[in-house]
């Protein structure tokens, strides 16, 4: 008799990052996203740099318990440490949310709504429903939809499809968000082809809300430079409605805000 192999249980990993006597920064990542693909490398390198000791949480790409597989673990990794300032990204952005800490969150392209379209859109709530968890339904995620500076090698490195069972359980987590949080900020691309716009928007009052040019990855976007300033104002505290990309002394002049020279790109 052959006996049926068991579903392998995902796991979050975590790994630190910079100075362990700088400020702790937990760090979220998105769907697929790995600290060692060029695009995030480059995120860590700069936080790192601003004083922050960043703790990187991977995400499994597959799962179906969003509590016990995702919340709870990141939960109880952030309390142990004592961890107050959350930064977050796509799918990461889903789970900062339902963490329930007294933390303070930065939130870019958080995966609150899915962005669908004609048939996708008539499709996607029966496929959910179908009993699997083999990822058998396209991501449909190109380079371009990401942000310019994206390698092919970091998208081939990542999920090709999602189970039914993982976009039930993201769904399941999506309607049920808790009411949001005054301080916390978001950032969102106007142009984001992988999340739904309007659910960000719908829940984000527009004082807190921070729109960027580029893709759902601005740290795979040209003009990040100009965004990671201003993310870095967020993490700094400043009062979200003075957040904005553009103007004097804003992001992208030539003036630093406080007297250092931030490392360039070598993109």
């Amino acid at each position: 008799m052959r006996l049926r192999s068991r579903r392998r249980r995902p796991t979050v990993r975590v790994t630190q990052h910079g100075d362990p006597g700088d400020d702790d920064l937990l760090f979220v990542l998105g769907w697929g996203n790995k600290p060692g693909h060029r695009s995030v490398e480059w995120l860590l390198d700069r936080l790192t740099y601003e004083g922050y000791h960043v703790h990187a949480v991977e995400l499994p790409t597959n799962g179906w318990e969003f509590e016990g597989q995702y919340v709870s673990p990141v939960r109880a990794y952030a309390v142990d440490r004592d961890i107050d300032l959350v930064l977050s990204h796509s799918t990461g952005g889903l789970v900062a949310a339902h963490l329930d800490l007294a933390v303070r969150n930065v939130f870019l392209s958080p995966w609150w709504g899915t962005a669908t379209a004609g048939l996708d859109g008539l499709l996607l709530p029966v496929v959910r429903r179908l009993p699997t968890t083999r990822p058998l339904v396209p991501a449909g995620i190109s380079r371009t939809d990401l942000g310019e500076l994206k390698l092919a090698a970091e998208l081939a490195d990542g999920p090709d499809n999602a189970s039914p069972a993982f976009l039930r359980m993201i769904h399941g987590a999506q309607e049920s968000l808790p009411p949001f949080r005054p301080d916390d900020v978001v950032f969102v691309s106007l142009s984001d082809r992988v999340v739904d716009v309007r659910a960000i928007s719908d829940r984000t009052p527009a004082s807190n809300l921070v729109p960027y040019d580029g893709g759902h990855e601005f740290f795979a976007s040209e003009g990040r430079e100009r965004t990671l300033s201003v993310v870095l104002d967020a993490l700094d505290g400043v009062d979200p409605s003075s957040l904005r990309l553009g103007g004097a002394g804003a992001p992208g002049s030539d003036d630093s805000t406080d007297g250092t020279e931030r490392p360039q790109s070598m993109d």
